[in-house]
């Protein structure tokens, strides 16, 4: 499962992370819950964090992501 925490622009990076291949599970307060078919958690989501980096919209705003 992989997990972003954002107070901000939460559809925004439930999209991207749609994009990457993830299922969105559920929503608890900042928290993004998200299944990785793929396996890897860890990989995928050090690779997810990079792309959110990258993105313009985003980038100012703080978030993480966590595998768990």
């Amino acid at each position: 499962m992989i997990i972003i925490n954002a107070p901000l622009k939460q559809e925004t990076f439930q999209k991207y992370a749609e994009d990457e291949g993830l299922v969105f599970r559920k929503k608890s307060g900042m928290k993004l819950f998200f299944d990785n078919p793929e396996g890897e958690d860890g990989k995928k989501a050090e690779v997810l964090k990079k792309k959110l980096k990258g993105e313009k919209e985003l980038a100012a705003i703080y978030f993480s992501v966590q595998a768990q």
